[in-house]
């Protein structure tokens, strides 16, 4: 899969909520560097879009009247982006990797992989690795760090130190993933939900929902809920 972190055009696949939202972001960053071409919208497509003022057009408009510009691939579903990265790896399009390098809250050694977003604000530490279209949306991602593909980190969560996150892993804003060791890092199982405000300390299985603080699995905090209420 072809990607770079150096574009001054792009196109951009998405073109609701969520994307736009890290689009704007961005801009804030790019101070006009950066021009967006068109936005890629499957769905609803073929007119200029109202706030920005660029034209929304298909994936296969894209292939013929773009084909040379990095993409930026923005959509929230981790396997929406691991989908829509596939197909572009297919067509031979260049993915646009849309990282804050030079920040001084940014280690230097940070790798990131192609396609990944990582907005201006987040503070990454050293040893910190970022996997294939991941979205890093976070305050802080502490020390020795390795984030999987596709996986999702919400505004206001943070990661500390040794910890590994699996693939397509979703983590909502607030939520703290806490310390492991150098000896035994924290893991979270890939596909697990980790919940608005929830405080990870311990590993996560793969697939698992979690709630609360501590977190727990969303089956035992109902099961908890049932034994307090007396049902």
């Amino acid at each position: 899969m072809k990607s770079t972190t150096e574009f001054n055009k792009i196109t951009v696949f998405g073109a609701r909520g969520h994307s736009l939202m890290i689009l704007r972001g961005l801009q804030e960053y790019w101070r006009g560097r950066v021009k967006v071409r068109a936005l890629i919208d499957d769905v609803d497509n073929g007119h200029t879009h109202p706030g920005l003022g660029i034209p929304v057009i298909s994936s296969d408009q894209r292939l013929s009247d773009y084909p040379d510009l990095p993409v930026l691939v923005t959509p929230g579903s981790g396997s929406l982006r691991a989908q829509v990265i596939a197909r572009l790896a297919g067509e031979g399009a260049t993915l646009a990797t849309a990282i804050c390098p030079d920040q001084v809250h940014v280690d230097p050694e940070v790798t990131y992989g192609f396609g990944s977003i990582v907005t201006a604000h987040t503070r990454l530490g050293p040893a910190v690795r970022i996997g294939d279209g991941a979205q890093v949306l976070a305050t802080m991602i502490a020390h020795d760090v390795e984030i999987g593909a596709f996986s999702n980190l919400n505004v206001h969560s943070s990661v500390l130190g040794h910890v590994i996150i699996g693939r397509e892993v979703n983590i909502a804003p607030y939520a703290v993933i806490g310390n492991g060791t150098r000896e035994r890092p924290l893991r979270i199982g890939d596909g697990a939900v980790i919940g608005v405000g929830a405080v990870v300390v311990r590993d996560v299985p793969e697939g698992a929902r979690m709630v609360g603080n501590p977190a727990m699995s969303v089956e035992r905090w109902k099961a908890l809920n049932r034994l307090i209420d007396g049902t």
